[in-house]
């Protein structure tokens, strides 16, 4: 479950950062509220997925919360009479105080989300204390409970839809390293090497399974800042080239039996450039296919992949 909240949090880091890049520190609101936008277009040889997305960044000093919708449609038909059309709901709620963090979470990915039944949605209430407070470092550990249907059953065959689930947060920072571990149900790890430098270098890994070597979605990046952060515009535009492992999915069918989902995985080399509150990314898709019921592939070829990110903070 971890793992698409990571995907949808990218999209509100990357808004915080930029916001933060390019405003005075006495002109701060004690809230931010940044609406965000996506479109992303993943175009294959036999298949491609136009993905629309809006939400909301909350931030102030103890509570965050980060709400996102996103449509997809497939334009080509799938197999076994799949539906076309799916949507996902990603919501995070985080609340510090002193050394405690509270977090919630809701997840839905499917063609009927929540109305689909508890196949369809998952939640969590995860408790954490921060046992290491120091100034390059910072551990969190606790734990918590998840609803959903987590693949656990009773003696009878049915569902068991309530798992704990632990919590631990690393986070590492120096002026050559800035590093974050956390682990929810799955491993997730990100670093930025050299990141007060110009030049750098970014890397996002998570595995939420470990069916195959495709399971590890991950994107590595070198990136250059065209302004150093004592210009006088500050740092508010950069260029990136990377490669990328990504994926949609798994999308869960709504009242049609809890084996019945759909993943795409794809490969990218890709190069990016953001400018203050806009980021688009472009770049050539290989490797494509179409996973369903966990365990039938289907090879969906190769194309291109173009991203478009944009918020607006105020």
């Amino acid at each position: 479950m971890y793992k698409q909240i990571i995907c949808f949090c990218l999209l509100a880091i990357y808004a915080m950062t930029a916001y933060a890049e390019n405003q005075n520190e006495d002109n701060l609101q004690a809230v931010q509220v940044v609406p965000l936008v996506q479109y992303e277009n993943l175009t294959l040889s036999s298949q491609s997925i136009r993905s629309s997305s809006a939400g909301v960044l909350i931030n102030s000093t103890d509570v965050q919360f980060v709400g996102l919708y996103t449509q997809h449609v497939f334009e080509e038909p799938l197999d076994y009479d799949f539906p076309r059309l799916y949507h996902t709901i990603d919501t995070l709620l985080e609340m510090i105080h002193g050394r405690n963090q509270y977090i919630g979470i809701f997840k839905s990915e499917s063609d009927q989300p929540v109305s689909g039944g508890i196949n369809t949605y998952q939640v969590a209430a995860v408790y954490g204390h921060e046992m290491i407070h120091e100034p390059n470092i910072s551990f969190v550990l606790g734990g918590g409970i998840a609803l959903g249907n987590f693949g656990v059953k009773t003696s009878d065959g049915k569902n068991w839809p309530l798992i704990p689930v632990p919590l631990v947060r690393v986070n590492y920072h120096t002026d050559m390293l800035e590093a974050k571990f956390e682990f929810l149900t799955s491993p997730n790890l990100s670093f930025t090497l050299a990141p007060k430098n110009r030049l750098r270098l970014t890397g996002d890994f998570r595995m939420d399974q470990f069916r195959d070597s495709r399971d590890l979605i991950f994107e590595v990046a070198l990136a250059y800042r065209l302004y150093s952060d004592q210009a006088e515009m500050g740092d508010f535009a950069g260029l990136s080239i990377g490669f990328k492992n990504g994926n949609y999915g798994a999308f869960k069918l709504g009242h049609k039996g809890e084996d019945e989902s759909l993943e795409v995985h794809y490969k990218s080399l890709f190069v990016a450039i953001d400018v203050s509150v806009l980021k688009i990314t472009a770049g050539y898709a290989f490797d494509g296919r179409t996973l369903y019921r966990e365990t039938e592939k289907k090879d969906v070829g190769e194309g291109s992949y173009i991203s478009v990110q944009g918020m607006y903070p105020f």
